[in-house]
């Protein structure tokens, strides 16, 4: 089981909150604070309020690092054998950590569980969406080059998407790419198929969620034609009301297209799922064969940012669990 689109902060259970609340000595009510979404929940932008109380947590070295540990040790305990766990540096500095601090607590955390689980994972740094965060993105983007091959892979672009556009962030992915840093782009969730050609014209070698490109032929077209992967997280989707329901997701279209597509969880506990879980309801709703299951498995061992003898690692252990 690999994850290759799965948020830090998104995705910490109510139990490791209320760890991290403990240390750092902040009153805690599982009751009362909103962890996860409901019915009520109309948009992307009330999906990220969840995001809220976490994010307050994730503001030292001791709270990054166990945040890493807590999540990749849980999903290696669930079946997963490589994750690619995402969040935004620019996010945790309120008390005076640069992003290079943040950048190696969670690192930090992630070796540990490593070496008390044997899961294999990597870090995807956001830039994050926002009218006057411009320097804070880019100082993610050269943290990023300085990490990449040890323990970063790639960066991300995250945020309301409909309210900050994608075109409006060329300066972080022109630095990317002359850095040399992968990166992916949330686009085609809260946005059009417009979204996600502009991240494709910045580079993007993947696409967070991607679904609305299903409204531009000549935008699927391309994906399947340059193996773009796309990054689909079904129930998540539903929650922020990109489509109204799992059914209604365009993943047989993907699938005829010869779209690469790849099943992921998102926030796990926003939207209060598990990968064995996404990958249930997904087969469910389509009726998907064995083979179709094993297609999705593989686009993600091809669409990891991993170099060649990484992917054959996975494939290996991919094939072991098959």
């Amino acid at each position: 089981m690999i994850d290759l689109h799965l948020h830090l902060d998104g995705s910490l259970s109510p139990e490791e909150i209320g760890k991290l609340a403990a240390m750092n000595h902040v009153a805690f009510d599982s009751q009362k604070v909103r962890l996860s979404v409901d019915s009520s929940c109309t948009s992307l932008n009330d999906y990220l309020e969840c995001f809220a109380f976490p994010l307050t947590l994730l503001q030292t070295e001791e709270s990054l690092s166990y945040a890493a540990y807590a999540l990749y040790t849980r999903i290696a305990h669930q079946g997963l054998i490589y994750a690619e766990v995402r969040f935004a540096p620019e996010l945790s500095l309120a008390k005076g950590l640069s992003q290079d601090q943040v950048v190696a607590a969670v690192i930090k955390g992630y070796q540990k569980a490593h070496q008390e689980t044997g899961i294999i994972g990597n870090f995807i740094l956001c830039c994050m969406r926002g009218k006057d965060n411009h320097d804070l993105n880019l100082e993610t983007v050269k943290v990023a080059k300085r990490f990449l091959g040890k323990g970063v892979v790639a960066i991300d672009l995250a945020g309301a998407e409909a309210l900050f556009k994608t075109n409006t962030f060329n300066q972080e992915f022109e630095l990317a790419k002359a850095l040399g840093v992968p990166f992916t782009i949330h686009a085609g969730e809260a946005d059009g198929p417009s979204s996600v050609w502009d991240a494709l014209h910045f580079g993007a070698s993947r696409i967070g969620h991607g679904v609305h490109a299903i409204e531009d032929p000549k935008l699927v077209a391309y994906l399947a034609e340059h193996q773009i992967p796309l990054e689909i997280c079904p129930t998540s989707e539903v929650d922020t009301h990109c489509v109204p329901s799992i059914k209604a997701l365009p993943i047989r279209e993907f699938l005829k297209a010869g779209v690469p597509i790849t099943i992921n969880t998102d926030d796990m506990t926003v939207s209060n799922v598990t990968l064995e879980g996404e990958f249930d309801k997904v087969i469910a709703a389509f009726d998907l064969s064995d083979e179709q299951v094993k297609t999705l498995w593989f686009n993600a061992v091809n669409a990891a940012y991993l170099d060649e003898k990484g992917k054959a690692l996975l494939k290996k252990k991919l094939e072991e669990r098959l």
